[in-house]
């Protein structure tokens, strides 16, 4: 699933007869009043304003709480964040101590077991009022019915949010308002999706001061990452993108773009608020390259107007010699872009992504003689794999040079996409079955699952130094459980350092380690 691109909340209770929601007591409002609209708070001087608390595990700027702060305090309420991860033990304390009205999550398959367990949590501890969204509540809606939860948001939810706590400070429960299902004493009332903004400039630049305010070295890295874009046009079976689109058939483009003109003045704007700090920016939408006279346009104003280095994003069958120059001039210093599976027919076939493996060896080429650092995406354990199609996997990746630097992940197939279906019809996985877990997690139990399962663990190693093969090949079908761990945590190390040097020097060591600790930190 790609990284960010739908944002949802949460909410604090409202008064008696709903349910397990506790009482919505929010504060005076002291925006003026407007007529109420898309996009406009429904209020007057005298109504009261939510003040809404995102919890969040990881220690990250996301961008759906951030462009979500943006579209609420346009509305009049206000937004805050708490992050376990930097909190430690406090984070509770923390909690009570922000003074919300009500809670929220956004959430990824992943993190959403810790999302009810938090939620629950939070329900008991202060009798909040919680929301989720996310990813996963658009496309696991049944999220609802987790105890600590009392209301879910589907899709984008700038508007959708902001609607529900002007609905709140009204004196509903929220029921009826697009993109949202509520607990009401008479069962869960849901309503459609909202439609989607045709134009996203419309939208409030994303708030960066949510997560600056309380946790500033979040905020004050040498890296900043920019989302020009939503949406994606191909339909790779282990993807969503497919799903949202028949979601939100009828209901507007699903694939928009900022102006680059508005991508710029965001731009400037982090470099004036971070000045001397900033060495590079991260393209983080799902595919940077898409549009290319709009990135032609793009990169020109980037190069006069930013100058600084950055890393994207492309797909294989889109790159040619004229866009890796282009992207080569205007300094681009690392790109990613997925691989998948060395075995043609898995990766076409099964995962949908009609790739060759000639345009996967071209793209490397071309950056690798621009000098261009680059990481591939694979998965294993995809339905149907063996032992000996994952090694097609890292020969393809070990073909591919030594500025490649690849991730892997096991294949997580998710319900409702293509490959879920196929793992399902083969026997491979339960009727219950999610797919809902982390990318190290075996979900697809086929013959080679526990020597794939390793075999990602050592996948790195192997791709990067082909030496080690020969001692760490053998270790897949033996299952050496902390020797696997050791070496997928050295792995993320070694490549985020790799990856980050071109901007950051040796001194992406020290930031790799910092980000290590603090997500074990966060897990333990």
């Amino acid at each position: 699933m790609p990284r960010s691109w739908i944002f949802f909340k949460y909410i604090r209770e409202r008064g008696a007869g709903q349910g397990s929601q506790g009482p919505y007591r929010p504060k005076k409002n002291d925006q003026s009043s407007s007529p109420p609209a898309r996009g406009e708070r429904n209020g007057t001087d005298d109504q009261p304003v939510a003040t809404i608390l995102f919890l969040q595990r990881d220690g990250y700027e996301a961008f759906g709480p951030m462009y979500l702060s943006a579209a609420l305090k346009a509305r009049g309420h206000r937004a805050d964040v708490i992050v376990q991860a930097e909190e430690g033990r406090g984070f509770w304390d923390a909690v009570g101590r922000a003074g919300a009205d009500v809670v929220a999550f956004s959430i990824m398959s992943g993190v959403h077991q810790w999302a009810a367990d938090t939620a629950l949590e939070a329900k008991r501890r202060f009798g909040l009022r919680v929301v989720a969204g996310g990813p996963h509540c658009t496309f696991f809606p049944e999220f609802i019915r987790e105890p600590g939860i009392d209301a879910l948001c589907r899709g984008e939810a700038e508007d959708a949010l902001a609607d529900y706590l002007d609905a709140l400070d009204a004196g509903g429960d929220g029921a009826g308002v697009p993109g949202f299902l509520v607990k009401t004493a008479s069962g869960v009332a849901e309503a459609d999706l909202y439609p989607l903004r045709a134009d996203l400039d419309e939208l409030p630049p994303p708030d960066r001061t949510l997560y600056a305010a309380r946790y500033p070295a979040l905020a004050a890295g040498s890296g900043a990452e920019v989302m020009p874009a939503r949406g994606c046009p191909y339909s790779c079976s282990f993807c969503y993108n497919k799903l949202i689109r028949g979601l939100y058939k009828g209901k507007g483009p699903y694939i928009r773009r900022h102006s680059p003109e508005r991508v710029l003045e965001e731009m400037e704007s982090l470099l004036r608020e971070r000045r001397g700090s900033l060495t590079h920016f991260s393209f983080v939408d799902d595919l940077f390259v898409q549009d290319r006279p709009w990135l032609e346009e793009f990169l020109a104003g980037y190069a006069r107007r930013v100058g600084l280095p950055y890393m994207c994003s492309v797909r294989a069958n889109l790159v040619d010699e004229s866009l890796v120059d282009l992207l080569a001039r205007s300094g681009c210093r690392m790109v990613s872009f997925g691989v998948e599976s060395g075995d043609d027919a898995l990766r076409n076939d099964v995962l949908g992504k009609k790739i060759s493996r000639a345009q996967i060896e071209r793209t490397a080429a071309l950056l690798t003689a621009r000098g261009i650092v680059f990481s591939t995406f694979n998965m294993f354990n995809l339905p149907g794999e063996t032992l000996d199609k994952a090694l097609e996997t890292l020969r393809l990746n070990q073909a591919l040079g030594p500025l490649n630097h690849p991730w892997s992940g096991l294949l997580q197939p998710y319900r409702g996409t293509g490959v879920y279906d196929q793992a399902l019809a083969l026997g491979l996985i339960g009727a219950a079955e999610s797919g809902a877990r982390r990318f190290d997690s075996p979900t697809v139990r086929q013959p080679d699952t526990e020597a794939l399962d390793a075999f990602s663990a050592y996948f790195y190693w192997m791709s990067r130094h082909p030496a080690l093969e020969r001692l760490l090949l053998p270790l897949a079908r033996r299952r050496v459980r902390p020797l696997e761990r050791l070496a997928s945590l050295a792995a993320s190390l070694a490549r985020h350092t790799a990856l980050n040097r071109p901007f950051q020097g040796w001194g992406a060591l020290a930031t790799g380690l910092s980000a290590g600790l603090k997500r074990i930190k966060s897990y333990l």
